[in-house]
C-alpha cells in the first residue's frame, strides 16, 4: 500500500481505502457542503487566509458550522502532505466539508463533517482550447456564487460540452448571456493596452488566484476594466488568459474557431509581477 493513499477524515489521519463515509451522508445526496481547492508550494500556501475565510463564509452561508480552526487545518494539511511525501514538492490539497445528518431537504444539524486529500500536481503549462457552453452559470439570486458549493452539476454538463469538442474546458454565459468565468477557472482578456475581466455581479466564483492577478496588474500600472461583458467583447481581444489556484495564468490559444495571440508582452509583464508576487509572499 502506498503512503500516497492516506487520506484525513473528521481530523483522524486513515488510508484511503479504509476512509468510512456513511452512504446516506448529504453532500452526496444533496451536495450539502462546501470546498476549497489549493495549491501547496512545498508546505506553503499563497492566499491562506482568504482561502480559508471562503470556506468558512461558505459554511456560514449553509448554517454549518466550521469544524477547526485556520491553525488547525494548516497543521492538519502539513501532517496529511509529509505522510504521503509532499512536503517538498507542489501538490494539489482537495478539502471537502458536509453537514452530518440525514435524508430530507430540511437539516437537523449543524455540524459538519469533512475530508482532505493530498496528491500530486502534474503540470501542463500549454495554450488551452475554450469552447462556448450553452450550459449557462447558475444566477446569485438562486445560489450565491461566491463559495464553492458541493453542487457542480452546471459545471459538469459544460465541461461535457467542451470534451465533447475536443476543448479544454468551457467558457460560461450568464442566463442574460454576458461572459462570466470558464467550468474551472476566471477569465481575464486583452486589448491594446488594456485587460479586461467579468466583475463579481456576473455570477462568478471570484476566485483567489483572480484576486492575486487584479492587484498584480494594478500595482503594475497597467489599464484595468471590470465590469459586464456581451460576448463580442471577448471575440474581438487580442489576447485571452484564465486563471485558477492549481494552474495559475494560463493562456488561451482558441475559442471555437477564433484564434488569439499566445504571446503578448502585457502578459508576459503579468506573469513576472505574478511570479514575483508568489515568491515574496511564500517567503514571508
Amino acid at each position: 500500500m502506498k503512503n500516497q493513499d492516506a487520506v484525513i477524515l473528521n481530523g483522524e489521519l486513515v488510508q484511503e481505502n479504509q476512509a468510512v463515509v456513511s452512504p446516506f451522508n448529504r453532500g452526496m445526496m444533496y451536495g450539502d457542503g462546501c470546498f476549497e481547492t489549493i495549491r501547496s508550494y512545498s508546505g506553503k500556501f499563497l492566499g491562506w487566509e482568504m482561502r480559508f475565510d471562503r470556506l468558512k463564509g461558505g459554511l456560514d452561508y449553509l448554517d454549518i458550522d466550521i469544524p477547526f480552526t485556520s491553525q488547525e487545518l494548516e497543521e492538519q494539511i502539513l501532517s496529511l502532505l509529509d505522510k504521503n511525501k509532499l512536503s517538498k514538492v507542489d501538490a494539489m490539497i482537495r478539502l471537502q466539508c458536509w453537514r452530518k445528518g440525514g435524508q430530507g431537504y430540511t437539516p437537523s444539524s449543524s455540524k459538519a463533517d469533512w475530508m482532505i486529500q493530498a496528491s500530486s500536481l502534474s503540470k501542463n503549462e500549454n495554450p488551452i482550447d475554450l469552447v462556448l457552453a450553452e450550459t449557462r452559470c447558475i444566477p446569485s439570486e438562486a445560489l450565491e456564487r461566491k463559495y464553492k458549493l458541493s453542487n457542480g452539476l452546471n459545471y459538469i454538463k459544460a465541461a461535457q460540452e467542451a470534451r465533447r469538442k475536443s476543448g479544454d474546458d468551457a467558457l460560461m454565459l450568464t442566463v442574460k448571456g454576458k461572459i462570466s468565468e470558464t467550468t474551472s477557472a476566471n477569465i481575464f482578456w486583452i486589448m491594446g493596452d488594456k485587460v479586461f475581466t467579468p466583475a463579481a455581479e456576473c455570477d462568478l466564483l471570484p476566485g483567489v488566484t483572480r484576486s492575486i492577478v487584479i492587484d498584480v496588474i494594478q500595482s503594475l500600472g497597467i489599464g484595468f476594466e471590470e465590469g459586464v461583458y456581451d460576448l463580442e467583447a471577448i471575440e474581438e481581444a487580442e489576447v485571452v488568459f484564465c486563471t485558477n489556484s492549481l494552474k495559475e495564468i494560463s493562456v488561451v490559444q482558441r475559442l471555437d474557431e477564433q484564434i488569439f495571440e499566445v504571446s503578448h508582452p502585457l502578459t508576459q509583464k503579468i506573469e513576472t509581477g505574478f511570479k514575483q508576487f508568489k515568491e515574496k509572499e511564500l517567503q514571508a
